[in-house]
C-alpha cells in the first residue's frame, strides 16, 4: 500500500507521540496538545507522551511550559495503517539578557583580613627632635614641590585602596542579600557611606554589617 494510498483510505489517523528534552529530563505537567484544524484539545501525560485522533493534514499545536510551540500535519505512517508515530524534541526559548560583569565576590573572612592591614605607605618625613638634627632636611621637604607632590600620590593612592576595599565589602553584602544595589549604583552609595578608616579596619563584622545596612536604607529613602 502507498502513503499516498494510505492517506486518502485513513478517515482518521491515529497519533502517538512523545515530547523529549534532550538537555534536561524532566516531567511535563503542563503539556498542552491543540488540533488547530479541529479547535480541541487535551493534555498530555506526565511523561510527556499523549495520544490523539485527527484527520489527515490537520495541523496539530504542542505546547509546553518554558518551551516554544512545537507543530506539525498529520500524517499516516507509510509501514502503518492509519497511525502516526511521532517524537518532538524541545528547544529552549531564547531570551534576551542584559549584559552581567561578572566578578569574583570575596567572603567576609577575606574582607575584614584586608580592612585590618589597611595602613598607608610611609614617605620619610623630618619631624620634632630630628629637626634641629636635620634642618636642611627639614627645609628641603616643607618646601620641595617635589616632595608635596610625592605625598600627595602616596595619599591618593592609599585612599583609592580604602575606597576599593570597601567597595568590594559593599558587593559582598549585596551577595548575601544584606542590601539590594545595582552595579551602577555602587560608586555613588558608597560616597554616600563615606566611610571613616578607623571605623572601618577596627569594626567588627556585625557592627559594620549594621553601619552598611542603616546607610543602605536612608539611601534608597532618599532616592
Amino acid at each position: 500500500m502507498s502513503h499516498h494510498y494510505a492517506q486518502k483510505s485513513c478517515q482518521f489517523i491515529v497519533v502517538k507521540a512523545r515530547v523529549i528534552d534532550t538537555l534536561r529530563p524532566q516531567s511535563f505537567y503542563q503539556t498542552v496538545v491543540y488540533n488547530k484544524t479541529e479547535g480541541s484539545a487535551i493534555f498530555g501525560e506526565p511523561d510527556g507522551s499523549f495520544s490523539i485522533q485527527a484527520k489527515p493534514n490537520d495541523t496539530i499545536v504542542v505546547s509546553v511550559k518554558e518551551y516554544p510551540k512545537e507543530l506539525f500535519v498529520v500524517k499516516a505512517d507509510v509501514d502503518a495503517a492509519c497511525r502516526m508515530n511521532k517524537l518532538i524534541i524541545l528547544k529552549y526559548k531564547t531570551k534576551k539578557l542584559n549584559e552581567v560583569v561578572l566578578r569574583p565576590i570575596k567572603s567576609a573572612l577575606e574582607i575584614k583580613e584586608q580592612r585590618q592591614k589597611l595602613a598607608m605607605e610611609k614617605t620619610r618625613t623630618v619631624t620634632g627632635v630630628e629637626i634641629l638634627k636635620s634642618p636642611i632636611t627639614y627645609l628641603y621637604e616643607t618646601f620641595s614641590q617635589k616632595e608635596r607632590n610625592k605625598r600627595w600620590v602616596t595619599e591618593a593612592r592609599f585612599e583609592d585602596k580604602q575606597r576599593e576595599l570597601v567597595k568590594e565589602y559593599v558587593r559582598t553584602c549585596n551577595a548575601y542579600s544584606l542590601i539590594n544595589l545595582n552595579e551602577s549604583q555602587l560608586n555613588e552609595f558608597v560616597e554616600y557611606l563615606n566611610m571613616d578608616l578607623n571605623f572601618f579596619k577596627s569594626a567588627s563584622d556585625y557592627n559594620l554589617a549594621l553601619f552598611v545596612k542603616k546607610k543602605f536604607l536612608e539611601y534608597k529613602s532618599i532616592k
